[in-house]
């Protein structure tokens, strides 16, 4: 399977990588940071989880800008944040340029505090994961 779960949180304090470990772990696949270690190459399906508390940063716009259909033909995008209705436009404009197959986009309430981040719900995850594995069921025929 030709899959690859990345995320970003600006301050590494988020919920991002949690929520992307637990989606990684579903898919038994390769689950980074963005940047990744490694570019993606000819990935069927790309998942990108980010806190979306604020405008994206510049790396995760910078990353998206470089993800053509050889690098990745689908992507998916998980996001949180404190309506859970902040939107992903500008990445979806950078995707649609770049002819990267947007497979679908979650986006999940989980409210910023005072003092940090909100908890991540049990309930979060299985959003997250029955989201993901409903895509990859798409995708790839042996998942049915």
């Amino acid at each position: 399977m030709k899959m690859q779960v990345l995320y970003f949180s600006k301050d590494g304090k988020g919920n991002a990588e949690a929520l992307a470990t637990a989606v990684g772990r579903t898919f038994k696949c390769k689950c980074d940071q963005i940047p990744p270690a490694y570019p993606c190459e000819g990935q069927k399906l790309v998942i990108i989880v980010y806190d979306n508390y604020s405008k994206p940063a510049k790396q995760l716009v910078d990353f998206c800008k470089d993800l053509k259909p050889e690098r990745a033909s689908n992507v998916a995008i998980i996001t949180m944040s404190k309506t859970g209705t902040q939107g992903v436009a500008e990445l979806e404009e950078i995707f649609k340029a770049n002819k990267v197959e947007i497979s679908g986009k979650l986006e999940l309430k989980v409210s910023k505090g005072l003092f940090g981040y909100g908890k991540l719900t049990d309930e979060d995850i299985k959003k997250a994961n029955d989201f993901s594995t409903n895509i990859a069921k798409d995708l790839f025929e042996h998942l049915d």
